[in-house]
């Protein structure tokens, strides 16, 4: 499948940024679709297809029109921050736990 790669910034998304790419059906019965992805860690945050007259026409505004708008790309950006917060807490305990070890501790 062929794609062109588009960077999106703000105001489109001013909470991540994406990369946009025209996928091109293998099946000529099927539609090509707009594969809007976060940059930094590769979340697909939606891929709606496109007609096909408009595949060289197509611009970041209707892509993200058509995945929900910004305010999609807010939830994505909210669901991103929380799993990244989650590993880093997870990545706090576990040094922290190696820190205190049993032999630390006052009886």
């Amino acid at each position: 499948m062929a794609t062109a790669p588009m960077r999106v910034s703000a105001p489109q998304s001013p909470y991540r940024d994406c990369d946009i790419a025209i996928l091109d059906p293998e099946d000529a019965q099927e539609s090509a679709r707009a594969l809007c992805t976060d940059v930094k860690t590769g979340v697909v945050v939606g891929a709606p297809p496109i007609a096909p007259r408009s595949k060289d026409e197509i611009t970041p505004d209707e892509v993200i029109r058509m995945i929900g708008g910004t305010y999609r790309l807010a939830a994505i950006a909210v669901d991103i921050g929380t799993e990244e917060l989650r590993k880093q807490t997870r990545r706090i305990s576990e040094a922290t736990a190696l820190v205190a070890s049993p032999t630390s501790k006052k009886a």
